[in-house]
């Protein structure tokens, strides 16, 4: 088992390798998968990805880890935080979880909190933002159980089966983060 980076409850962060990529490709050429999302408009391949990989580590405004289930260890998708901006002092976050059997299981929020704990905590960052298909109430459920707010809506943002959808622009401000964490902690030391 390969040591996380960042570890929850459910999932475990790890750094992305090659040997995470043919499973990405399969997930992104599925439909189902792909469906609500910005990506999966083109077919995928692992020396695609490869180049993408390669071309992200040596950026420094892209920081991408595997998420991987804590009880099996098993790759089930991806996150980071991208397009940070270091003098403004935020950052995209974006999540992936292409395989199917982890969909519905609160993996989405704790990736969602990991992201946000290390962009405010170890990157110094103000705000953390992300881009969401109005129609994947899942994600929107997620994001806002992990304690992302609405910050409006980009009308007709996204083109996918045949049609125009709204994107929900939602963020998290480095102040509203410490509210929840501090929350967590209280919540936690009084239940022991």
């Amino acid at each position: 088992m390969k040591t996380p980076f960042l570890a929850g409850s459910k999932v475990n962060l790890r750094s992305l390798e090659r040997g995470d990529f043919p499973a990405m490709a399969d997930w992104l050429n599925d439909d189902e998968v792909t469906r609500l999302l910005f990506m999966g408009l083109w077919p995928s391949n692992v020396e695609l990805l490869t180049a993408q990989w390669e071309r992200d580590r040596q950026s420094s405004e892209e920081v991408a880890f595997a998420v991987c289930d804590a009880k099996t260890n098993a790759f089930v998708g991806t996150t980071g935080l991208y397009r940070i901006q270091w003098v403004m002092r935020t950052a995209e976050f974006r999540i992936f979880l292409g395989d199917k059997t982890v969909w519905n299981r609160g993996i989405g929020t704790e990736c969602a909190t990991l992201m946000a704990g290390y962009g405010f905590e170890k990157l110094n960052l103000n705000k953390v933002w992300l881009g969401v298909n109005s129609e994947n109430i899942g994600g929107v459920r997620a994001y806002e159980k992990a304690g992302f707010v609405h910050e409006g809506i980009l009308r007709q943002e996204q083109y996918r089966n045949s049609r125009y959808y709204d994107a929900i622009r939602m963020s998290m401000l480095r102040s509203e983060y410490e509210r929840l964490r501090d929350e967590r902690v209280l919540c936690a030391q009084e239940a022991t």
